[in-house]
Parts: C-alpha cells; structure tokens; sequence
C-alpha cells in the first residue's frame, strides 16, 4: 500500500487500488497496517478529500481509531463532523 503513497500526495496515483487493498486489511489489528491506511488516507485528503470522505463513509463501521483519525485530519470540519469526529483538528 505505502508503494502508492507518492503518487497519491501528488493527487494523482491509484487510488482505487488502494481502496481494495485496504478494504482488506482494514479490521487488521496490527498497529502498523492501521497506520500505513491512515497516513494514505490522510495524505490522499489533501488533494482529493470526496474520494477519502466516501471511503471512510463506507468502512466507517470496520476502520480502526486511529485510522479514522489519520484518514480524517484534514477532510471538513463538516466531513469529520459526519464520520462522528470532533470538528476540530
């Protein structure tokens, strides 16, 4: 997942491909997995946060703590609001 990281953050990349990865891995108890989805998730946000906000919508049943926080950093105070997230950062 990390090898998609870089053309991710510059707002292009797959990241549909990502999605299915992490769409398995995403009840994953690993701290670490949990991690590398959030920090995609976070960076992807930057340039394209619909794409992250649905994503999250759609998982927000499965995604562990820490991924929703990382994921959600910079989504929307009304985004973050709706994922059941404090509105500030």
């Amino acid at each position: 997942m990390l090898s998609l990281l870089m053309p991710i953050r510059r707002g292009g990349g797959d990241f549909a491909l990502f999605a299915r990865f992490a769409s398995r891995l995403i009840e994953e108890r690993e701290f670490f997995i949990r991690k590398a989805i959030g920090w995609v998730l976070r960076e992807a946000s930057k340039k394209r946060p619909a794409i992250v906000y649905a994503f999250l919508a759609a998982h927000r049943d499965r995604v562990s703590g820490l991924t929703l926080r990382e994921g959600a950093k910079y989504l929307s105070r009304d985004q973050r609001v709706a994922l059941g997230l404090s509105a500030t950062r």
